[in-house]
């Protein structure tokens, strides 16, 4: 087992999270997702009475909503598990590794404009790995990506019974598109690194014989080769689903505690629409824009709009702030594996006489 028997260097510092956070990142986060947020924020309250609002949160079954708490964090947990399939690299990091590294990536998204916490947990990934940062950048696209078809087949379980405005309509087609997107990509990559005699014959070069460029473009494509691996693919969507179970049973436990009544099918509706609009720019948290969708996918399911933003405010608070708190401890902890990981390769090399 690795020991700590080194100091820690400055060096071992997570840099690589400072540089994923670039002051262009944080300025067009500002700039795009502050004003888009106080937009959806007014249209979300106008026309309600805050004080209704205040008071639904306040009579609020206070038991149900602390039940909530685990399952809807419960969440990170599993999409770590999932992206760890994701991932193509010998040996990998263990489970604990992807599990801190994605409440890492959530707490840096919460606090910081322009969402860098997926960039930030790909860094990361590569540097403890290690792995090409090319292709643990890429895992994080298609863990993303497994996500958008994972929501995407359960919002079409559950439209036979809720009804179809057309921007519900436009939703299913946008998001049905980019999952055949994903689709072809994979299956792309697949054939390349599988069949094609270029990608075999590529697979078999050292990274002395490539160019930077092609080191990294080789880098993504075998990142992107997942279907070669069926049974982690298999297993990913497993966590995945299981993920997305917790946390639309987090958000029925908050219904209830509001006295909303919800059936099965209106609170997966819910919850995947709110899911899938968070790749709108916002502000950092989602704050505005997390209230709009609530408010614009409860109406679809009958439930009024004071309601609606006293749901939007808990069911926000459950996941919003234990991952936040949760983020700088999970640092911490990659922070010191990473400091014993260098420390066991350093005292397993041997020393070179002069």
């Amino acid at each position: 087992m690795p020991t700590e028997n080194t100091a820690p260097d400055q060096d071992d510092e997570p840099e690589v999270v400072k540089r994923a956070i670039s002051t262009r990142v944080i300025v067009l986060g500002l700039v795009v997702g502050i004003p888009i947020s106080v937009l959806f924020l007014w249209l979300a309250i106008r026309g309600v009475d805050l004080g209704e609002v205040w008071t639904g949160v306040r009579s609020a079954n206070l038991w149900l909503v602390l039940l909530a708490i685990p399952f809807a964090n419960l969440l990170f947990v599993f999409q770590g598990l999932r992206w760890r399939h994701l991932v193509e690299a010998d040996p990998k990091p263990g489970n604990p590794v992807f599990v801190a590294l994605m409440f890492v990536g959530g707490a840096i998204t919460n606090v910081v404009p322009g969402r860098p916490g997926d960039i930030a947990r790909g860094v990361w990934l590569g540097r403890i790995g290690p792995i090409p940062v090319a292709r643990s950048l890429t895992s994080v696209a298609v863990d993303r990506a497994v996500d958008v078809v994972s929501l995407f087949v359960l919002l079409l379980a559950c439209l036979p019974f809720v009804e179809k405005p057309d921007w519900l309509v436009n939703l299913v087609i946008i998001v049905g598109a980019l999952t055949l997107i994903a689709a072809f990509v994979l299956a792309g990559a697949w054939w390349y690194v599988n069949r094609s005699a270029r990608g075999r014959e590529r697979a078999s070069l050292g990274r002395d014989d490539k160019s930077w460029l092609r080191h990294n473009i080789s880098g993504i494509i075998r990142g992107l080769a997942v279907l070669s691996r069926p049974r982690d693919v298999a297993a990913a969507f497993g966590f995945s689903f299981i993920g997305w179970g917790c946390a639309m049973f987090a958000g029925w436990l908050v219904a209830r505690a509001l006295g909303i009544s919800l059936n099965a099918a209106s609170i997966v509706f819910v919850i995947g629409v709110v899911s899938l609009g968070a790749a709108i720019p916002s502000s950092p948290g989602m704050i505005g824009t997390y209230q709009w969708l609530v408010v614009t996918s409860m109406a679809v399911v009958g439930v009024a709009q004071a309601d609606a933003l006293a749901f939007s405010i808990l069911s926000q608070a459950i996941w919003y702030i234990p991952v936040t708190l949760s983020g700088p401890f999970a640092a911490w902890w990659l922070t010191r594996y990473e400091r014993r990981r260098r420390s066991a390769i350093a005292s397993a090399t041997p020393a070179t006489s002069p």
